[in-house]
């Protein structure tokens, strides 16, 4: 898709040229043509340190139900016409769109204001609209937290009240119901999808309610028990099997002391008494964990994967992402997961992730060592099939997406913690609905 926008700087106005390739920021929803018909509109709300900022991309349906827009041709803005529609538009949320920062209403100032220039191929995807469906424009509102009148330091809380709502025009009810509009919020690093309704139209954001680390599986302690290469029950059988058979000797009663030191011996190995435990002798590292606490380690750290993506800013991703994922795989696995997410039939728009389900999991080789370093290590290697629900939000409508993996994932227990050292996806499906199919062990041939 040909997607250019053009704008100017008016004289009366701190406005910038909205050109989209020199746009800071700028959300993959603005840069695609959504297959449907009607109104739509594009909310990303951002709360930063001095301002709550407002990405809206809207189309020409949408901004002539907000009201009269003066323009020489209906069926587009001109550039020169770009001032006038920012002062107007600039009007309208001051009336009407409410934002307040622990209950203080801020005032509305349009910085940034653009129209695009799309492919005419895309127009029969808009029989009712025609050029007003697929031309849009593309603004950024800001609300200052930081004036004379309001000098706030700190935000706890900010709302938003949205109070416009078009009907849907490809509906087929009587009347035409109001669109639901899906929108974005990003506040202390995160994204967060939210809906907004005629019906509820506030949405209310609090800061330090959620953060990145609480959204993360927790992950198990590793292991420290040290395992001896003879334990202290092996040794204490020997030693007390040894003194049995030397005082049968010294009896002269060889046979009787055997067969004593053979009895005591066995059942000490049986019980494997916890006495004595200097008795150990040298290391074979740590205790490995069973199958559950593994699976548990395994599932914890793949989520994890995912959920690094709610980040808002690519280095917090990658920041979060190598708590989870080590050495040269993390670059590898930011560009395959971040791939797995972008959806092609929507022009590369980027899917949020819902949730992540973890099916079944297969542990092999699970073993434990030293390394040369000195560090005792748990090492494994588990199978897992899994599955990712996604929603992309696209011009203000969600489309949700679901797939189904299944894959190999080596995994260790470094000194940072428990890492993600190797990932193999053996097997990728849409599944929208479907439930996760479980690992059969038996089937490596067809996976």
């Amino acid at each position: 898709m040909l997607c250019v926008w053009v704008g100017i700087v008016p004289q009366s106005h701190a406005l910038h040229v909205a050109v989209a390739a020199e746009m800071p920021r700028e959300s993959c929803f603005f840069r695609s043509a959504h297959p449907q018909d009607g109104p739509h509109i594009d909310l990303h709300v951002r709360v930063e340190a001095d301002r709550v900022l407002l990405e809206i991309g809207i189309n020409l349906v949408f901004l002539d139900w907000l009201g009269e827009f003066p323009r020489e041709d209906a069926e587009r803005v001109d550039a020169s016409e770009l001032p006038s529609v920012a002062k107007r538009l600039e009007r309208v949320f001051a009336e009407r769109v409410r934002v307040t920062a622990d209950g203080v209403a801020l005032t509305p100032e349009i910085t940034e204001i653009g129209i695009n220039d799309p492919d005419e191929a895309l127009l029969p995807l808009f029989p009712v609209s025609g050029w007003r469906g697929l031309r849009k424009l593309k603004l950024e509102v800001s609300y200052e937290l930081v004036t004379t009148a309001h000098p706030l330091k700190t935000v706890d809380e900010v709302a938003l009240l949205w109070p416009f709502y078009p009907p849907d025009l490809l509906s087929l009810e009587v009347p035409q119901p109001p669109l639901e509009i899906a929108a974005e919020w990003s506040g202390e690093g995160l994204r967060t999808p939210i809906t907004l309704r005629s019906a509820s139209p506030e949405y209310r954001w609090r800061s330090g309610v959620s953060s990145l680390d609480a959204r993360m599986a927790r992950l198990p302690p590793i292991p420290t028990a040290a395992l001896p290469l003879i334990p202290s029950w092996c040794m204490l059988a020997i030693v007390v099997g040894a003194i049995v058979a030397l005082g049968g000797y010294v009896l002269k009663r060889p046979r009787v002391g055997a067969l004593a030191a053979i009895a005591l011996a066995s059942s000490i190995a049986i019980t494997r008494p916890a006495m004595f435990p200097r008795l150990a002798i040298g290391s074979a590292g740590i205790a490995v964990p069973d199958d559950a606490a593994l699976s548990e380690i395994s599932s914890a750290l793949l989520t994890n994967v995912y959920r690094a993506f709610d980040a808002d800013e690519e280095s917090a991703t990658y920041d979060a992402l190598a708590r989870s994922v080590s050495g040269p795989l993390l670059e590898k696995m930011y560009r395959d997961v971040r791939a797995s997410l972008v959806v092609e039939e929507e022009e590369g728009a980027m899917s949020r992730v819902l949730a992540v389900d973890v099916g079944a999991i297969v542990i092999e080789n699970a073993i434990s060592f030293t390394s040369q370093e000195g560090h005792p290590v748990v090492a494994m290697t588990a199978r897992i099939a899994w599955r990712v629900d996604g929603r992309v939000t696209h011009w203000g409508h969600t489309h949700d997406r679901s797939n189904a993996y299944e894959g190999r994932f080596e995994i260790a227990s470094l000194p940072e913690g428990w890492r993600i050292g190797k990932a193999d996806v053996l097997s990728q499906r849409r599944i929208d609905g479907a439930p996760v199919v479980p690992i059969d062990p038996g089937a490596d041939d067809e996976l």
